[in-house]
């Protein structure tokens, strides 16, 4: 039986430059860091002590503006946060913008869901929630 999700890939333009924000500003592990065919890197990351990881995939520059114009600037990757105002602290005092700042979600009305969205330096939006 499938128990969960391995991991997700993510198409980058500039590896070093995802992987410099996974690592050094969302603090994320690196897990992988690899030769891969031919002149190509094999990156994986993850948030402390998650099981399942992030692929930082280089993708030909066509491709992944292909990519990014069919869906549009949200990625297809979410993030839950223990403390979200804590994140959206730390992060935005590191730099990262947050388009969307904390805040009740509105899928979640009178619940105790919220959430956030912040953006990478390729301009990729990401959610992030946490429950209070």
């Amino acid at each position: 039986m499938i128990t969960q999700p391995k991991f997700a890939v993510l198409h980058v333009a500039d590896q070093e430059r995802a992987l410099e924000f996974f690592a050094e500003t969302l603090g994320f592990e690196v897990l992988t860091d690899a030769p891969y065919g031919d002149g190509d890197r094999w990156l994986e990351v993850r948030p402390p002590g998650a099981r399942t990881y992030l692929v930082l995939a280089a993708g030909d520059p066509e491709l992944v503006a292909r990519i990014r114009e069919q869906r549009g600037p949200m990625s297809t990757v979410w993030f839950d946060a223990d403390d979200l105002d804590a994140t959206f602290a730390e992060l935005s005092a590191k730099g990262v913008p947050f388009p969307v700042e904390p805040q009740a979600a509105p899928w979640d009305p009178g619940g105790t869901t919220r959430w956030a969205q912040f953006a990478d330096p390729e301009g990729n939006l990401y959610g992030v929630s946490a429950q209070d």
